[in-house]
């Protein structure tokens, strides 16, 4: 036994026109025995795009019929997977991936269990070319429909993730801010992730279809990993959340550090909590115990034992050279 469940874009893209958000229920009706999350629904970015975050876990079996005439639909996927039938085309949506398409209905199929986090931007065809320059000269011509026909094409054109595209997705995942900053934020940030991946697009090879290479794709999410460490050092994340984040296992993620920077995840969080450290005590604009409390400690103390057995000598000795 599963749940059934319909969604026209086109319906979601006309009641947005009115306000900024809306949720699933109301075009669903009550979803929290399908989604466990904080959020389901839909965002405005402008008048001819939306988005929509997926962050849940699915706590049943359920089927998704869509129809999205005339829309492009751009999913990044950073974690979990599930298949998608568009007419006799059947695929998986896998993480690590970006998958573009516009063919005017689908559905898929998610198990129970399964734990979705990703991003759904929903754009108007013409407002893809127009507005936001992308090219479709040279797109394979068996990619080329997805962007010049209101029919589209029964496949998706599938693009590596890159390192700035999956930055900003983890940003829009991982925002905490609340209304009405956060909905400002999101459309900024939706808009930028458009932007990167139209410029992805129109920097493909003429003619060709993208490679999608499952190595250069780990070493994005480690990079992105990376720079979650350094943008967070007053809380960092464990090991597994950072992995959920990124869409790796935590073998992946340590391994993938271990290669990329010759440190373990754990090791290379402190270190960039010490070279921040480092940074803001050579300013000398603010106290020690403000620079320990910018970077996640609860006291000089432990800030000053931690600092000597990184650097080999007193956060003192540093402040304001």
């Amino acid at each position: 036994m599963h749940r059934q469940l319909k969604l026209d874009f086109r319906t979601i893209q006309s009641e947005l026109a009115a306000k900024p958000f809306i949720s699933s229920s109301e075009f669903l009706g009550p979803v929290e025995d399908v989604f466990k999350t904080k959020e389901h629904g839909y965002r405005r970015i402008d008048q001819a795009t939306f988005l929509h975050i997926l962050n849940f876990e699915a706590c049943q079996t359920y089927s998704l019929a869509m129809t999205r005439p005339d829309l492009v639909c751009i999913q990044l996927t950073i974690a979990g997977t599930y298949s998608r039938n568009m007419g006799d085309h059947c695929a998986f949506v896998d993480r690590n991936t970006v998958q573009i398409t516009n063919y005017p209905s689908s559905a898929s199929y998610t198990a129970a269990g399964t734990r979705l986090r990703g991003i759904m931007i929903v754009c108007e065809r013409q407002h893809l070319l127009s507005h936001f320059g992308l090219r479709t000269e040279h797109i394979a011509p068996t990619h080329r429909p997805i962007f010049t026909s209101r029919m589209g094409a029964p496949h998706t054109l599938d693009l590596p993730m890159s390192r700035a595209s999956l930055l900003i997705a983890d940003q829009i995942l991982s925002c905490r801010y609340g209304e009405p900053l956060r909905g400002v934020f999101m459309s900024a940030k939706g808009l930028e992730l458009v932007c990167g991946i139209v410029s992805q697009i129109n920097a493909m090879p003429a003619g060709r279809a993208p490679r999608i290479v499952g190595a250069s794709s780990k070493l994005a999410a480690i990079g992105t990993a990376a720079e979650i460490y350094r943008r967070e050092p007053h809380n960092p994340p464990t090991i597994a959340q950072l992995a959920q984040r990124v869409g790796l296992n935590r073998n992946d993620l340590t391994d993938g550090f271990k290669k990329a920077f010759g440190l373990t995840p754990h090791a290379y969080g402190h270190m960039a909590r010490m070279e921040e450290a480092e940074r803001l005590l050579r300013t000398g604009e603010i106290s020690i115990s403000e620079v320990a409390r910018r970077i996640g400690y609860d006291g000089y103390s432990s800030f000053s034992r931690a600092y000597h057995a990184h650097f080999g000598r007193a956060p003192s000795s540093r402040h304001g050279t």
